[in-house]
């Protein structure tokens, strides 16, 4: 039964992709869309190992994740202190929330422009936009994982005289990790997206750029076998994350 439960995503998984691939074939041969614009997924595919071999492209995917991970883990460390801080802090928790759903109602895209005046084209504008974009998410979870400590816990170390700072990372960080993954898996993919974006607006490096310069030359294949591996590569840190959730928070079941 434990295997047919763990093979059962993967089935489904599989099944879906198939049905995705026969869609596409079946676009392809009724032509309701030019093949200029959208080649068939044979011709595509076999223009993924191409893009392997290319140096740029390579390059622009290490750029990409170097950018990526900068910002997931600033993002969750400011989220996380953040957090920390205005559950502990009283009366913090109010201006918190204003600040929160005030600023996270403006779309990262639109920032792009100025966080290109500020720090030009290069990976450190990448970085603000999508810390910008994914903090919120981390933050909005902490704080509700923290508020959601069971109280005992807390009497229990404050009666063992534990330091506030110990108190933090002893009892109500652990508790609250279930919650603050929650808001790291979420907004994983989200910082992949809003990278990409970035590049794909303006930067001087990155998988986006390679794939602009593929749209410019008018090689849809190469830009949607492109789109294709991105599209992979935010399955496998998802699923990477996930499972430092399953190894991390042990007595939780993730969905």
């Amino acid at each position: 039964m434990e295997t047919g439960q763990r093979l059962r995503p993967i089935a489904l998984g599989t099944l879906g992709v198939l049905t995705v691939l026969l869609a596409w074939q079946l676009i392809r041969v009724t032509n309701f869309v030019p093949e200029n614009f959208l080649p068939g997924p044979v011709p595509v595919l076999g223009r993924v190992p191409d893009l392997f071999g290319a140096e740029e492209f390579r390059g622009g995917v290490v750029d990409t994740i170097q950018a990526w991970a900068i910002a997931l883990g600033l993002a969750t460390l400011v989220g996380v202190v953040i957090g920390a801080l205005s559950i502990a802090i009283p009366g913090l928790a109010a201006p918190t929330s204003v600040v929160v759903d005030a600023f996270r109602a403006i779309p990262s895209t639109a920032l792009i422009p100025i966080a290109i005046l500020l720090w030009g084209l290069g990976t450190e504008m990448k970085v603000a936009v999508a810390v910008y974009a994914i903090v919120w998410p981390i933050l909005i979870n902490t704080i509700y994982g923290l508020s959601s400590v069971e109280p005992m816990r807390i009497d229990a170390a404050r009666s063992m005289r534990f330091s506030w700072l110990r108190t933090q990372l002893s009892v109500s960080l652990p508790s609250a990790l279930p919650s603050i993954f929650t808001g790291i898996r979420i907004a994983s993919g989200s910082a992949l997206v809003v990278v990409i974006s970035t590049e794909l607006v303006g930067a001087l490096s990155g998988v986006g750029t390679v794939l602009v310069s593929y749209q410019r030359a008018g090689r849809s294949d190469y830009v949607i076998a492109g789109t294709v591996i991105v599209g992979v590569l935010g399955v496998i840190i998802y699923s990477a994350i996930t499972w430092l959730e399953h190894r991390t928070v042990k007595w939780k079941s993730v969905a």
